[in-house]
């Protein structure tokens, strides 16, 4: 067997296909890893947002549409005023649970940075409205004549726009009723108190995963360094998988059938090349790695590398089986990159699952990488079961591949 091996591994360095997904997707997971942008998932999917508070961004550039909203009407707040009323006003908005309030705060926002950054939400961010909170809204607002201190811009076709109108109008009238008193944040807060209470309880089941936004952000780039991880572990399968192909077409396996070697131990040997392959291309992504500091990858560096490691001898095995039961090279390409493709799809590498049905939800529990995803998100969090979970995950399906493969080797060699 050891010939094999050194004869297998010394074929594929002498095909420049094989080194150019060996060395370029690690490379290319690295530079994903690195990348230094928020916003790469949907948070509200993963319960990060908060109902019941504002939710403040960062700068007025920040797209809203990636908290979603979960069905609640969503609008974009420049906040220039900054006062305890405008406070009150977008508090009260929240607190009515059918609007998600995103908020930024501008002083000294002009007219013509509104007028553009509206523009820009319009085309470019998916949200129902726009508000602008201006230095005069106190003043109008006690007054009860708003004018330029509250523009509300609409940006959707969304039905709910009458719903938010009638929102504001209520507010302002409590505002313009509690001006009657020296103390308006006081008189509004007595005719709070004085109003029925409501009260929000969440039920998540106890192995539920809560992650923070900068873990999810975190979490979605693992998702695509693990689907271009397993572009360059699939493929140098197949290109093991070529190796036994043309061997038995050129009758090196019958040759080697007669030193009594028998097909099981033969194709043994090609599976133990296959986690060399996966060593060397993690060693690869292991050396590359040290360029991301450990806090950007939110778990620990050589659990990390372990991971890669075991996800990559499930596939290098997975794909080195399909070329040999399909015994042809185009055939089994076809195979490898569909076995990609759809696997990194169906695992949620590129997009989170939860608003689809429950078929393409169980069958995205049939992928491997959806599995080590989940063990990601547990080891962000603390949580031990990652721990037995990236080993009893990987022995499962190497018991699965290892046994589909003696019954599908023996299928095609009786046949």
């Amino acid at each position: 067997m050891k010939s094999i091996i050194n004869s297998t591994l010394k074929l594929l360095f002498r095909n420049a296909g094989f080194w150019f997904f060996m060395v370029i997707t690690p490379i290319i997971s690295t530079l994903i890893l690195k990348v230094e942008q928020t916003n790469l998932s949907s948070y509200e999917l993963n319960g990060s947002a908060t109902a019941a508070k504002i939710m403040e961004i960062g700068s007025a550039d920040e797209k809203v549409a990636y908290y979603s909203g979960k069905g609640r009407y969503v609008i974009k707040v420049y906040d220039a005023s900054g006062s305890e009323l405008s406070e009150y006003l977008l508090s009260k908005m929240t607190e009515s649970g059918a609007f998600m309030i995103c908020r930024v705060k501008t002083p000294g926002m002009t007219k013509e940075e509104l007028d553009r950054r509206i523009e820009l939400d319009a085309e470019k961010d998916r949200l129902g409205a726009a508000l602008f909170l201006g230095k005069d809204f106190d003043a109008e607002a006690v007054a009860g004549a708003v004018k330029d201190g509250m523009k509300v811009f609409i940006l959707s076709k969304d039905e709910r726009k009458s719903l938010m109108n009638s929102e504001l109008t209520m507010i302002l009238g409590q505002i313009r009723s509690a001006a009657k008193s020296d103390d308006i944040p006081g008189t509004l807060k007595s005719m709070n108190d004085s109003l029925p209470k409501k009260t929000v309880e969440t039920l998540t089941d106890k192995d539920e995963i809560n992650l923070t936004n900068k873990q999810i952000d975190q979490r979605t780039l693992i998702g695509y360094a693990f689907a271009i991880m397993t572009l360059g572990f699939v493929f140098a399968g197949i290109f093991i998988a070529h190796t036994a192909i043309n061997e038995k077409k050129d009758m090196v396996l019958t040759r080697i059938r007669l030193t009594r070697l028998s097909d099981m131990q033969y194709f043994t040997a090609k599976f133990l090349s296959g986690a060399i392959v996966s060593a060397l291309i993690t060693t690869i992504m292991a050396v590359c790695s040290f360029l991301i500091p450990e806090e950007k990858l939110g778990i620990n560096r050589l659990i990390f590398i372990l991971m890669l490691f075991l996800m990559g001898l499930i596939f290098c095995s997975l794909s080195l089986l399909l070329g040999i039961l399909f015994d042809n090279i185009m055939s089994a390409n076809i195979a490898a990159f569909t076995l990609w493709s759809l696997s990194a799809m169906l695992a949620g590498l590129y997009f989170p699952l939860d608003s689809t049905t429950d078929t393409v939800k169980t069958i995205s529990y049939l992928m491997p990488q959806k599995w080590f995803l989940s063990i990601t998100e547990y080891l962000m969090t603390g949580n031990g079961k990652g721990y037995i979970m990236i080993l009893g995950v990987t022995a499962a399906y190497m018991v699965i591949i290892l046994s589909l493969g003696s019954v599908g080797i023996k299928f095609r060699n009786n046949e």
